[in-house]
């Protein structure tokens, strides 16, 4: 039987700080759960100034916590009474910048990291890490000399190299190009899960947290409003904000039809069998933009009043009739003008509602 190891629970979290006058405080994280087998990848995903990054460094042990635990596997590392030094914790950090030493070579960088081992086999571990994320021939380089999936690269070996417990990252994307960022995500993962590490990243962009993370926590106001797997906040959000937040979609007005229906004004859906409601009650209705399909043959027509090119397919808004605005993904082929009228069905078999 394959036992699930829990290598690091949040409990309880409450962290805060002082005010702009020190008089008072200011509650940065409140209330947070989480819990993080080992072998899978975690992200905390949210806006600017939601608290995720002050949560990592509470992992790490930059910041004390007013109230709550966290546990790496069976050891307590922080509550309001304990606070175990960062050394002690077996945690390895990715940072924004990667940190590298520009006056040192790739293999010297990450062999900075285990100044514990003996020095006979620093060079030997180096190398091998290298080889692990594919820089095998890059070991005499200097970071300047490097691109920057090549550098985000070098500082995830050197954080893995000492064979840390729990790997951290904090927005390891951000000064990538756009058109990088997801495929390194991609390849990011490829190594972790490879090498068999629990990893934390933290970010605001939902299509990394997507590429990589097996589990990730929709942030809002210092609290983890939903913990789950992509697919389950996509498909089964929890509350209106992970709905909103999650994806892009706009609620439309429904009222509810007998045998199980919901009517909108694109048509009918089904409802899931976990939603009750009464007959003739009005809810919200969330339509994102894969459940509108372009059809040239439907009766249904939308005005297209924005639109924005990605290549392979078109996000139209789209203008009902009502004068609400939707969203559709329509293949790059459809080039339709703005003011344009479209023919659009719908095609949504999961339906996410609340009541109104």
């Amino acid at each position: 039987m394959n036992l699930v190891n829990t290598l690091l629970s949040i409990q309880g979290l409450e962290i805060d700080y002082p005010g702009r006058d020190n008089n008072d405080r200011v509650v940065a994280v409140k209330d947070l759960n989480l819990d993080l087998e080992e072998g899978e990848i975690g992200c905390l995903l949210g806006s600017s100034g939601c608290g995720k990054s002050t949560v990592l460094r509470a992992i790490c042990g930059f910041e004390p916590v007013k109230a709550g635990q966290i546990r790496l596997r069976d050891t307590l590392v922080s509550s309001p009474s304990i606070h175990l030094a960062t050394n002690q914790r077996r945690i390895g950090m990715v940072f924004q910048d990667f940190a590298l030493f520009p006056h040192l070579n790739v293999l010297e960088n990450i062999a900075f990291g285990l100044r514990s081992f003996p020095n006979t086999q620093r060079a030997s571990v180096a190398k091998e890490w290298l080889k692990r994320v594919a820089l095998s021939n890059k070991a005499d380089a200097y970071p300047h000399e490097l691109s920057g999936g090549q550098q985000q690269r070098v500082a995830l070996a050197r954080a893995m190299a000492p064979e840390p417990d729990l790997i951290l990252l904090d927005e390891p994307f951000s000064s990538l190009d756009i058109d990088l960022r997801e495929r390194l995500a991609t390849e990011m993962r490829d190594i972790l899960k490879s090498n068999n590490i629990t990893a934390l990243l933290v970010t605001h962009d939902q299509f990394e947290a997507f590429a990589i993370a097996d589990k990730i926590g929709v942030m809002a106001e210092g609290k983890v409003a939903q913990w789950d797997a992509p697919y389950e906040l996509y498909h089964q959000p929890i509350n209106r904000y992970v709905a909103d937040f999650i994806g892009r979609g706009v609620f439309v007005k429904g009222i509810v039809q007998p045998d199980r229906k919901v009517k909108i004004e694109l048509g009918e859906l089904d409802l899931d069998e976990d939603q009750v409601y009464t007959i003739g009650k009005e809810i919200d209705v969330l339509l994102r933009a894969d459940d509108i399909v372009h059809d040239d043959h439907s009766a249904m027509q939308a005005e297209v009043v924005r639109k924005t090119f990605r290549g392979a397919d078109f996000l139209y808004t789209l203008k009902l009739n009502s004068g609400i605005e939707i969203f559709a993904f329509v293949p790059s082929h459809h080039d339709h003008a703005i003011g344009e009228k479209i023919g659009i069905h719908l095609v949504a078999d999961h339906v996410v509602t609340f009541s109104g």
